[in-house]
């Protein structure tokens, strides 16, 4: 499967001609009597054929990866990799956070419409609802959030399909194949780290943390019964040439049609088919605003701060394993050890 991705003919093109340079180097080296010439060759031979097993057993090496990853999974959604079950996990939570968002859009179209109502007396008019603005104000910012985190969570789904395609099956092998070469071998160190820390580290400590999928359709379902419930129906457009239409509104919403405390034929018209349950508007906006909240933090959590925190350890492991594979594995090395 590697051999479509890097083409093996030129690893081992260029695997050979380290192998005969450093053979060259060696016999120059010992020819001329250069013991710095004739070591840095046998360093360098060592070396690549170490390169040579390496990218001769990348398949063993991918496959070994993959194992290793899907281990370290803590399983949320779908089977397979880290990378795949986070992707699985991310596109899970986006479309529950979609469901949300649409629900929160309804309300704030309700909400929008009640703010607007006022009754027109002689001496007088009132607008009931226009103190609600403020938590027209928080609603609409808690979409702005919601579309921010649908971004966020969708460049956490781009980024892990990239690791899940390339990571292994690219970066990995451009890695090795440059760790052949003395001039390239901490870039080939750092590519081979940087596979290794994204499809390992990167996905398997994000699944750590628990996925709010379930809390935002908590939250889905609260708003969908605030926007669902006939008590709180925007009343026809014909309907309100009658007088008592949005007097009769009003009554509906503040609980008195339901507890029969109003004996007005439009009560009993705007709850024929509803049951007699209370309402309670501003209660249930009050609901809808902190369940909101709590949900979105919990997804603000999962889609920011913990892969933040999976990155700076993914960084750390990426230095450090660098450093390592971008240096000298040759006779000292090995004697050392």
């Amino acid at each position: 499967m590697a051999d479509q991705y890097i083409g093996m003919s030129i690893a081992v093109v260029v695997v050979t001609a380290s192998i005969a340079l450093a053979g060259i180097l060696i016999g120059v080296g010992r020819a001329f009597g250069y013991r710095r010439l004739e070591s840095f060759g046998v360093e360098e031979l060592v070396q690549s054929v170490i390169n040579a097993a390496l990218i001769g057993g990348l398949a063993s090496v991918i496959a070994l990866i993959s194992g290793i990853s899907a281990s370290l999974a803590i399983s949320q959604c779908g089977t397979g990799d880290a990378p795949l079950q986070l992707a699985c996990s991310f596109s899970s939570l986006k479309t529950a956070l979609f469901g949300m968002f649409q629900e929160t859009l309804k309300a704030t179209e309700l909400l929008g419409y009640y703010q607007s109502l006022a009754l027109h007396f002689t001496a007088f008019s009132i607008a009931p609802f226009t103190n609600l603005s403020s938590v027209s104000n928080i609603l609409s910012g808690q979409l702005f959030l919601m579309q921010a985190l649908l971004m966020l969570v969708e460049l956490n789904i781009q980024m892990l399909n990239f690791v899940g395609q390339n990571a292994l099956l690219l970066l990995l092998p451009v890695g090795l194949v440059l760790r052949t070469f003395f001039a390239t071998r901490k870039a080939g160190g750092f590519l081979v780290a940087l596979a290794i820390g994204m499809y390992l580290f990167y996905p398997a400590l994000v699944l750590v943390f628990p996925n709010p999928s379930e809390s935002v359709a908590n939250a889905t379902a609260v708003v969908g019964d605030f926007t669902g419930n006939g008590l709180y129906a925007t009343a026809p457009v014909i309907d309100l040439n009658d007088n008592y239409a949005i007097a009769g509104k009003l009554d509906v919403m503040s609980g008195r049609c339901s507890g029969n405390i109003s004996n007005a034929s439009a009560c009993a018209n705007a709850t024929a088919n509803i049951s007699a349950a209370s309402t309670d508007f501003t209660g249930d906006l009050a609901l809808i605003t902190q369940s909101n909240s709590d949900s979105l933090a919990k997804v603000l959590f999962y889609s920011v701060v913990a892969p933040l925190l999976s990155f700076l350890v993914t960084i750390v492991f990426v230095k450090e394993a660098g450093e390592l594979l971008g240096a000298e594995i040759g006779l000292s090395v090995i004697s050392n050890i």
